[in-house]
């Protein structure tokens, strides 16, 4: 279709472009990542489901038998450069390519000031919610880069963007996935691949369900100006709008989905 007709035809339904594709996420327990799985199938992609518990891996796979779309369960552990490289080996035998990858994979680890922080937590914390994001989005790259197409979707944090107070292992490493899909968006742009992240707030996911409840439910209200944490199907609607067609002209950016935390008024009492 010419730039002419395109402009000037109506979007029937706003296809997403996702039917028959080629997806993997990583990380698909109960929240986020299932949620992924789940919509990508639904809009007809056939979906890896990796995940570091083999059970975690089949329950998504098998979740996704009624949708067009089919799974097919991966087990990885994505801190080990040799599992994951195979893991995107074995994705790309059961799938054909990689059309979409989605890495969900993280965890805020310990709290505690950064004067009293053993060097294995900051290490670990950086691992996993740094360090593997490179490891995972360096191997997908091949096959994306190979066939010169493919969106990349990194989840980050708010934590990105402000302090983290007892959690600064947590807020550096989500900085960094931010910094790192800018770059990766620049150079890979040439070969038609998009980079982009999802920085979600406070989400009910069920590790996270205790801040919708009791006192803390009371102190998200108030400081949320939406008044609520962000569901887990939100999350994973945004980040599978970024891997779609929908967004085919953007790249190295951050959709930020905090029901407005980070943009309100910092002062109480106004100006």
């Amino acid at each position: 279709m010419t730039d002419d007709a395109a402009a000037s035809t109506a979007p029937v339904g706003l296809d997403p472009g996702l039917a028959g594709s080629r997806a993997v996420v990583f990380g698909v327990g109960p929240g986020i990542g299932l949620e992924c799985v789940r919509l990508l199938a639904a809009l007809g992609a056939d979906v890896a489901c990796v995940d570091v518990e083999p059970d975690r891996a089949a329950e998504a796979a098998a979740a996704l038998a009624e949708y067009p779309g089919s799974g097919t369960p991966l087990t990885c552990d994505v801190r080990r450069p040799e599992q994951v490289g195979r893991v995107v080996d074995e994705t790309v035998a059961a799938l054909g390519g990689i059309d979409v990858m989605i890495n969900v994979v993280g965890h805020g680890g310990p709290a505690g000031p950064v004067a009293e922080m053993p060097d294995d937590v900051w290490r670990d914390v950086r691992t996993l919610n740094l360090d593997q994001h490179f490891l995972v989005a360096r191997e997908v790259l091949r096959p994306m880069v190979a066939r010169r197409r493919g969106s990349i979707v990194l989840i980050s944090s708010i934590n990105a963007f402000g302090s983290s107070p007892l959690r600064a292992a947590y807020g550096v490493a989500k900085a960094g996935i931010v910094s790192m899909a800018r770059s990766l968006a620049i150079e890979n742009a040439p070969y038609g691949v998009r980079v982009n992240t999802v920085a979600p707030g406070p989400t009910r996911t069920p590790r996270r369900r205790h801040l919708a409840e009791g006192e803390l439910a009371d102190v998200y209200r108030t400081s949320i100006p939406l008044g609520r944490l962000a569901e887990p199907y939100e999350v994973a609607r945004a980040a599978v709008f970024l891997a779609s067609d929908l967004a085919g002209y953007v790249t190295g950016e951050t959709l930020v989905m905090d029901g407005g935390a980070t943009v309100k008024y910092s002062v109480p009492a106004g100006n």
